[in-house]
């Protein structure tokens, strides 16, 4: 049951990514309280945007996700995360936007997070001590 619950869930990410859907694990606290830091958001291609939509866009060096709270005279959107008193600074291009949110899987993101961020060593040390745990439990007589 395990196997087949795995590859219903493979082949629908697949499907999704060849649909151009694709996921982004949130980092920061910017977007709180609706998206979180180490939720997933699955993102769909960018065909409508709106005020009120949630959009992903390439700002040099990193990934953003925030909502769109305007457009200016040029059709460029103004974005701003929910947690932040400001709109973000730069205006972003309509053709810079990767897509638009349409779904967060909570915490699901949070082993990359881990793994990439200042919580590597801690989870590799977490790691250490239940496999260490488990050879000696193993070791018991009987």
């Amino acid at each position: 049951m395990r196997s087949l619950v795995l590859v219903v869930a493979l082949a629908g990410v697949l499907g999704l990514g060849g649909a151009g859907w694709s996921a982004v694990v949130v980092a920061s606290g910017s977007m709180r309280p609706a998206i979180r830091p180490g939720d997933v958001v699955l993102t769909a291609p960018a065909h409508r945007l709106r005020v009120g939509s949630v959009v992903t866009y390439r700002k040099p060096g990193r990934p953003m996700l925030h909502r769109v709270v305007g457009v200016d005279a040029h059709g460029r959107l103004i974005t701003r995360g929910d947690a932040n008193a400001v709109a973000d600074a730069a205006p972003v291009p309509r053709e810079a936007v990767t897509g638009v949110a349409r779904w967060r899987v909570p915490y699901a993101g949070l082993p990359v997070l881990w793994m990439t961020g200042i919580g590597h060593p801690l989870v590799a040390a977490l790691c250490l001590a239940c496999w260490v745990r488990s050879r000696r439990s193993g070791r018991r007589p009987s």
